[in-house]
């Protein structure tokens, strides 16, 4: 009995050992980080940048793969299916992760299927308004709307994103009329703005920053718990006395539930390190982006999980959960 326990304990040690060392030995050829959206865009941006620091950190390419379609639905049912040996990495974001199980039909849990790696960037949310609306602020409209008991048109950028719920359980929870009208996307959102065929509009502050400049757009409130420094006149939601109105565009990098110990945490440690270099922080300023950290992969899943719950509240309340 005592030989059999013996080889079960050294067959055991030498599994953790051959773990350890496939840690320390990844990457050794290319990793595909797929991005849920199509190039140009938000997420884009964040995941070419954190696949080029760590291209640089890792010595091995960093591959994107842009898989768009049914709102982050399709890349993230790829990443779960895929080999969990690290070379496959998945650029989560509030939208597959916290807002897509409580809206779609997921044969997937993103939570319990993935593993959270790293946070990389986010993104605040600008709320904008056609140069009509009466009031320099997100307060002094609203106070107009409620005043004249009139319906405002509020634009959204597609039916996913996370300015279509929380706006509309704001603005529901302050007794003001809206009517919801949905677009394919920021551009024609942002067209429609500016064409009067809406009133206000969420969009981050480097897509409408221009337009606010140039006077064919208002500013009226910033999402966030600081003022971005492209808009600093432009003032807060809590500032308005509005403070559970924020919301971000974050994102972050997962993996496969089952991808090693190990590599999880030599993935953490480089993506960190590419976050924190110069010449990234520079490149995120004009987009009033910010990197952001975690002390672990385990810090970072429990603020995925917190933004999971917080959402499911938020579309609950705001009547537009899925069925």
């Amino acid at each position: 009995m005592k030989r059999i326990f013996f080889r079960c304990f050294l067959l055991a040690c030498a599994v953790c050992f051959a773990a350890l060392a496939r840690g320390a030995e990844f990457p050794e050829r290319p990793v595909r980080l797929i991005i849920p959206y199509p190039p140009g865009g938000a997420s884009d941006f964040g995941g070419r940048l954190v696949g080029a620091g760590l291209t640089d950190i890792l010595g091995q390419q960093i591959v994107v793969d842009n898989r768009a379609g049914a709102s982050g639905l399709i890349a993230t049912e790829i990443a779960v299916r895929s080999q969990p040996d690290g070379y496959t990495l998945f650029l989560g974001n509030v939208n597959t992760q916290a807002i897509n199980p409580h809206i779609q039909r997921m044969k997937v849990d993103p939570i319990k299927d993935l593993v959270a790696i790293a946070p990389v960037v986010s993104i605040p949310t600008a709320i904008v308004g056609h140069n009509s609306v009466k009031g320099s602020t997100l307060k002094e409209y609203l106070d107009d709307a409620l005043a004249s008991k009139r319906e405002i048109r509020y634009g959204t950028a597609t039916l996913a994103s996370p300015g279509r719920f929380i706006m509309v359980t704001f603005l529901k929870s302050k007794g003001i009329k809206v009517l919801e009208v949905p677009y394919n996307g920021a551009g024609p959102a942002t067209t429609a703005l500016l064409a009067g065929e809406t009133e206000i509009l969420a969009a981050t502050p480097a897509s409408i920053a221009g337009l606010v400049k140039a006077g064919k757009l208002k500013a009226l409130a910033l999402a966030a718990t600081s003022r971005s420094p492209l808009m600093p006149d432009v003032p807060t939601m809590p500032e308005l006395g509005y403070p559970e109105v924020i919301m971000s565009q974050w994102n972050g990098v997962f993996g496969p539930a089952a991808t090693p110990r190990a590599v999880v945490l030599k993935l953490h440690k480089a993506i960190t390190s590419a976050m924190k270099q110069e010449q990234i922080i520079q490149r995120l300023k004009p987009a009033a982006a910010e990197a952001v950290f975690s002390r672990s992969p385990e810090e970072y899943a429990a603020y995925v999980r917190g933004e999971n719950a917080r959402w499911g509240k938020i579309i609950r309340a705001s009547g537009l959960a899925a069925k």
